[in-house]
């Protein structure tokens, strides 16, 4: 009898697994390749809010089930087994969990959060610019007291939902130079003086990826989270358990490539034997399971770790690093083993892939993933990245 590498889960998590796995391979699945060409219906995302999982990190004050964040990582590994892209819901909802239950005020918390537990709102992330990717800190989005309001100024650039959301935390410059001058607010999107522009890009196309221009929009007081100054601190908290999330995502993209591809070869036959029997194949197949793996275990440590309240910044940056990468090496394995079908459309290998190299990118490059692993294990004062 075939055995897949296994975790350690409890019962709980062994049913939720199974449930979004089967979700994801009956509902999602067949229509994987559809939201390349049309919009993604915002019925689709209130389906995720009636199976729970947008709100697994929201209080249940505020609609959510408040469950542990690796949950919310069993539900991005299974359900990105039929559509990787649906698991940005579940990670921007989180983080909106994140900044607004933890930095908004009370009425924020009630106007915004059950409405994202249901998937009737969707808050977006707004950190990166054109000009400022890595480099964070350097933002030149502002934000300009005046009277009871704030007006924000500038273009924010590759936000996840761009063309969808309903509101974003966006990050802007309201003091001096570096972090310390960055805070952030809560801007809701159906201002007239906020245009947006969608991306053509190779993958992840049904996020809406794009840029939002903010053009004096003008928002009160009250929508500032958190105190003047700590934005970007709180943007960096996000990062990390999210990175564990998205490795997630990407590794259950992988693994029901593999799971696809162990199906196939069994099957064809090349040589009067099937594809597996012969070693070229299957020890590929098998060096792709053990890494996958591995960085799965990485990514369920980093988000026990998040729920006991320790540390678990380098922890995430190996994750974040090592799941995109060993999942886009699995997934290209993959539609080669599957031959000119794997390359072709018909099969989602292709789009697999472009979907989780925008992974390696979104939320640190392997290059800044590197720097900050370096940075916990030595120290900042021998790395220049801070």
């Amino acid at each position: 009898m075939a055995r897949v590498p296994q975790l350690l889960r409890s019962d709980e998590e062994e049913l939720l697994a199974e449930t979004l796995k089967r979700y994801a391979l009956d509902e999602l699945l067949p229509d994987f390749s559809r939201w390349r060409h049309e919009p993604y219906p915002r019925s689709k995302v209130e389906a995720l809010g009636t199976l729970g999982v947008l709100g697994m990190a929201i209080p249940k004050e505020f609609g959510g089930s408040g469950a542990p964040l690796r949950s919310l990582g069993v539900a991005a590994e299974e359900l990105s087994r039929g559509d990787i892209n649906v698991s940005y819901f579940l990670q921007l909802s989180a983080i909106a969990s994140g900044l607004i239950g933890v930095s908004g005020n009370t009425d924020l918390q009630r106007s915004w959060l059950p409405g994202v537990a249901t998937g009737e709102l969707i808050v977006a992330f707004a950190l990166t610019e054109s000009g400022v990717g890595s480099d964070a800190a350097k933002l030149s989005t502002r934000a300009v007291r005046d009277g009871s309001d704030w007006v924000i100024t500038g273009e924010k650039a590759s936000i996840t939902f761009a063309g969808q959301a309903d509101a974003c935390v966006v990050f802007a410059r309201s003091g001096g130079d570096g972090a310390r001058g960055i805070s952030m607010f809560l801007v809701p999107l159906d201002d007239p003086a906020v245009q947006r522009t969608v991306y053509d890009s190779a993958g992840a196309r049904l996020t809406q990826r794009g840029s939002l221009h903010f053009d004096g929009v003008r928002i009160p007081a009250s929508h500032q989270l958190g105190a003047e100054g700590v934005g970007f601190v709180s943007a960096m908290q996000a990062f990390d358990f999210n990175r564990a999330v998205i490795a997630l995502a990407c590794i259950g993209a992988a693994q029901q490539s593999l799971d696809e591809t162990m199906e196939h070869v069994k099957q064809r036959e090349s040589f009067g034997k099937p594809l597996a029997r012969h070693e070229g194949v299957a020890f590929q197949i098998a060096e792709h399971l053990a890494q996958i793996h591995a960085a799965r275990l990485i990514a369920y440590q980093t988000l026990d770790l998040a729920d006991a309240g320790r540390p678990h910044t380098a922890e995430a940056a190996m994750c974040k690093w090592l799941g995109p990468k060993h999942s886009a090496e699995a997934i290209h394995a993959c539609g080669i083993l599957n031959g000119w079908a794997g390359w072709g459309h018909d099969l989602p290998f292709n789009q697999r892939l472009n979907d989780v190299m925008g992974l390696e990118i979104g939320d640190g490059t392997p290059e800044i993933m590197k720097a900050v692993i370096a940075r916990e294990a030595m120290g900042r004062e021998f790395t220049s990245y801070k």
